[in-house]
């Protein structure tokens, strides 16, 4: 897989500097001409509806960061906060042409020996991976999550623009002691993006918990396929949500 283009990354880091400047200068300038509630209100939604445009055009970590803040109505505005509920469930699927060359570099001559199909159109797709539905040749119907194309090398530049971010924010921008430490808020979330990177430590952690669980008949914790799995592809059963099952016994 063909890292980002440098072209494409300095573009990336302009756009996300560029909209931080603009939101910072649109808040001092309100500040200073003491602009009235009503119009507090319409700018907040206004960057809000900016930010999220931003997010949804260059994904990756950065819809991450989107998320994190569309739940914390504790922090920011509300008028912001309402341009970004649709950040959880609404993020874009990749070409599957660009899945298809995932699967086969972490897959080889595996894929033509065990997955005999795999849907084209994603069932779910997020900041970090994908999920397809698929069928292997025992019969076995299986839930695929691919890592999303270049998703390394475009964490890798968010974090460097995300870190002189903090780092100006922390020296000029006015936020009150307490509020937020920006410096840990960033090593947070930078390590659990790296975890995240790693698929076999998600697999891992589902193992752990099926064989925690084993006993019980109150969890359900899918089976794996750990000669599918790889850091950037999982496998796993496909089980069928309570809403799928619903609608299935409504049909019969």
């Amino acid at each position: 897989m063909m890292e980002m283009k440098a072209r494409s990354k300095w573009l990336r880091m302009y756009k996300v500097f560029s909209l931080a400047l603009l939101i910072i200068l649109q808040i001092y300038w309100y500040k200073w001409t003491r602009k009235s509630e009503a119009e507090w209100e319409k700018l907040w939604s206004g960057i809000g509806n900016r930010f999220r445009t931003t997010l949804f055009e260059l994904e990756g970590l950065l819809i991450k960061i989107g998320q994190f803040i569309s739940i914390r109505s504790d922090l920011l505005p509300k008028a912001f906060i309402q341009e970004l509920l649709d950040l959880t469930d609404k993020v874009p699927p990749s070409e599957w042409s660009k899945i298809q060359r995932i699967l086969n570099e972490e897959w080889g001559s595996e894929l033509s020996k065990k997955v005999v199909a795999i849907e084209k159109e994603a069932i779910a797709s997020a900041s970090i991976g994908e999920v397809y539905k698929g069928a292997l040749q025992d019969g076995s119907i299986v839930a695929i999550k691919v890592q999303r194309p270049n998703i390394q090398s475009i964490v890798h530049t968010d974090f460097r623009t995300l870190s002189i971010l903090v780092w100006f924010a922390d020296r000029f921008v006015p936020i009150p002691k307490g509020f937020i430490h920006l410096k840990v808020l960033f090593q947070e979330l930078k390590q659990v993006i790296e975890r995240e990177l790693d698929f076999t430590k998600e697999m891992d952690t589902l193992l752990y918990f099926k064989e925690r669980f084993k006993d019980s008949e109150m969890v359900k914790i899918p089976d794996m396929h750990p000669e599918l799995c790889t850091s950037k592809v999982l496998v796993m059963e496909w089980v069928e949500g309570k809403s799928s099952m619903i609608q299935k016994r409504l049909k019969n």
